[in-house]
């Protein structure tokens, strides 16, 4: 029923947050795209975990405490803590935005990431002056610090909710192997010839894989992206041929086992032993 409500309200807000979402990206692209090896601790790719989801919790459970303290009179705690909150939002926000100028899709996924960052610096801002007010920052008198917090609290929520759907309805920063039925069977690939060097996409029963012979040795890996679910056999080999880039966002997979190289992926690839058989070549899934 809730969803229901939103997703038509969110949707009507394209006239502001497609161009609002593809500023923000434009802006953040520019920032982090110099620096691989800070995007990628951002994106979680040393974790094996999407990082933005994981500090999160941090202000949501500290901003929550503060609600409560509020509610009980208590202050010197309240202040305190909405002050860890707004530096944890501060940590989660980056973490986000570094996730979000990779989402390249228009339509639903954009729209709900730029509204959600709206409601979110907004809540932030809300917490902004609630602080500055209880630390006697703005010379106003401290009257509406508990309503502004109060109001930054819904704002966190609406946020927070607006932020799984991304996940969870949209599948942004999914492993896009979670669900795939892998067995160990050897499975016959339609292709006999793969070309040297090259990212030669094949079939392999109902299975989709990238090939590459180099020399005399094969190697395989699933085809889609476990990012976003392009195809890397659309990539290219990096690193003296013993990766594979995505051609989408450039995220790095070893050919020998699929492990993680470089993000924004955050999760490795399937890979498949690779043997010649009867004139034809066959794969099954590495253990």
């Amino acid at each position: 029923m809730l969803r229901r409500l939103i997703d038509p309200l969110v949707q009507a807000q394209g006239v502001w947050a497609d161009p609002f979402g593809k500023l923000m990206q434009a802006i953040f692209r520019t920032i982090f795209k110099p620096i691989p090896w800070l995007k990628d601790f951002l994106h979680g790719t040393w974790l094996g975990h999407p990082l933005h989801p994981l500090l999160t919790d941090v202000p949501i459970g500290a901003l929550t405490v503060a609600l409560l303290f509020d509610l009980f009179g208590l202050r010197d705690a309240a202040s305190f803590t909405i002050a860890f909150g707004i530096l944890a939002m501060l940590a989660a926000m980056v973490a986000g935005y570094v996730d979000y100028i990779d989402i390249d899709t228009d339509g639903p996924p954009r729209r709900y990431g730029a509204v959600h960052q709206t409601l979110m610096l907004l809540s932030l801002l809300c917490y902004f002056v609630s602080g500055g007010i209880r630390y006697g920052q703005f010379g106003i008198r401290d009257t509406i610090e508990v309503p502004l917090a109060v109001v930054g609290y819904v704002l966190l929520a609406l946020g927070a909710y607006l932020g799984g759907d991304i996940v969870f309805n949209f599948g942004v920063q999914v492993d896009r192997h979670a669900w795939r039925d892998i067995d160990d069977k050897w499975r016959a690939l339609d292709v006999t010839d793969v070309p040297e060097d090259t990212p030669t996409k094949a079939k392999a029963g109902g299975q989709t894989l990238v090939v590459v012979r180099r020399g005399e040795r094969l190697f395989a890996l699933h085809d889609t992206c476990a990012h976003q679910g392009c195809s890397l056999s659309e990539g290219k080999l990096v690193d003296d041929g013993r990766r594979i880039e995505c051609g989408c966002h450039g995220s790095r997979f070893d050919l020998a086992d699929g492990s993680l190289n470089r993000g924004p992926a955050v999760y490795g690839q399937p890979a498949y032993e690779v043997r010649r058989s009867e004139g034809k070549l066959e794969v099954r899934h590495k253990k």
